[in-house]
């Protein structure tokens, strides 16, 4: 096929365009709105525009379809630098992972909840016969004592070693 005008200028027909990319005609029209595909001044799909306009979205490069290397190598290089800050904090026990914190005030939550429904039952005997004044200071006596044993967690409590020390999912599992 010999071609004897500018080859910017070579235009062809929407149907003819979906055919050559596998795509649906439809699919060009959404293309012509979204202003990838662009016409001549006399309608036809002008080839060559066109076709760079398109894959140019497709692989999501920018303009000039070269993505920048600077630019990439400089975001790896930040979050390289953002992780290893998160890892030394952690070594420096300024920051907890989250899971670990989780697990140990799950389990400090659950045993005082415990312990607080167990008290009915201990304290029961003990406060038989007694006035209100006195079931009160019983009772408040005890609820601070098991609410004071929360405050005696140590930040080595989040430390992952502590964690897995006796749960057996040092395994990852």
């Amino acid at each position: 096929m010999k071609i004897s005008q500018n080859l910017k200028e070579l235009t062809t027909t929407q149907v003819e365009f979906a055919r050559a990319l596998g795509i649906t005609q439809p699919r060009v029209h959404q293309l012509i709105a979204d202003g990838i595909v662009t016409r001549s001044k006399t309608g036809g799909v002008l080839v060559i525009d066109s076709l760079k306009n398109y894959y140019q979205a497709k692989s999501g490069t920018d303009e000039g379809g070269t993505v920048d290397y600077w630019t990439e190598k400089a975001k790896h290089e930040k979050t390289k630098r953002e992780m290893a800050e998160i890892n030394l904090a952690k070594m420096e026990g300024s920051v907890y992972d989250a899971k670990a914190v989780e697990m140990v005030l799950t389990e400090m939550l659950v045993n005082l909840r415990t312990q607080l429904l167990g008290l009915p039952a201990a304290l029961a005997p003990q406060l038989e016969g007694r006035t209100k004044e006195e079931i009160y200071v019983v009772l408040t006596s005890k609820i601070e004592e098991k609410l004071a044993e929360l405050s005696e967690y140590t930040p080595d409590l989040f430390t992952e070693e502590t964690i897995g020390d006796g749960d057996g999912s040092e395994n990852g599992e």
